[in-house]
């Protein structure tokens, strides 16, 4: 097991690299911006399920072999930029009919009235989105091979470390981006016209987009 005062070095350190601003961030920001509160906690829950996913496949040594290889690294880094330059593009889209669905119900909107339930195919959307956008993501690869095994034992057994490491960075993920995504969907009633949703689809379409370029420009190991 990970002696304690590893355990107490870790959780900062792994707390300061899920805070730091990344696609994971950019995404929930926007569509607890866009789409409100539930669906942004909805793709928050998809990116800790996808560090999990890194967590096994660390386990499992298939990071390594993807990480190794310049064929498998390339495939996901590209399949990745891919990825995130479509979600800009959407976003892109989607402002010109974002600024005529506000339009258009605004006058009939009721401030206090509560914010209707999402369905299950809609929080799968955005956990969808959420999972995708961190599972794709090459950076995560290297991350899970570089990052967690400074604070392993390498004299016991690695799968349990990679469990416990894994699953405190992912509840780290949940402690940071479920709150934020709370917080930006209260902002997002402030500035809920069109002018605004319009501008910031154009803003985080572009900041996607320029994301995904700068991953696909990105030297392969």
């Amino acid at each position: 097991m990970i002696p304690l005062e590893t355990l107490l070095l870790f959780v900062p350190l792994a707390a300061l690299l899920v805070v730091l601003p990344g696609p994971d961030f950019a995404l929930i920001a926007k569509i607890s911006l866009c789409d409100g509160r539930p669906q942004g906690q909805a793709a928050a829950c998809g990116v800790a399920v996808g560090i999990c996913l890194h967590t096994t496949a660390a386990m499992l040594g298939i990071s390594a072999l993807i990480a190794q290889s310049v064929l498998w690294f390339g495939i996901l880094k590209y399949v990745g930029a891919a990825y995130l330059i479509w979600i800009g593009l959407q976003a892109l889209r989607c402002g010109p009919a974002t600024r005529a669905a506000v339009v258009r119900v605004a006058p009939q909107t009721d401030a206090a009235a509560p914010a209707p339930r999402l369905s299950a195919r809609q929080r799968l959307h955005f956990f969808r989105q959420g999972f995708l956008t961190n599972a794709l993501n090459p950076k995560a690869v290297l991350i899970f091979l570089t990052f967690l095994p400074q604070f392993m034992d390498p004299h016991a057994s690695l799968a349990p470390q990679f469990l416990l490491l894994g699953g405190i960075l992912s509840g780290l993920c949940l402690l940071w981006y479920v709150p934020l995504a709370y917080m930006l969907g209260r902002v997002r009633r402030v500035f809920e016209n069109s002018r605004f949703q319009l501008w910031l689809q154009r803003c985080t379409g572009f900041v996607f987009i320029a994301f995904g370029c700068k991953l696909a420009a990105a030297q392969s190991r």
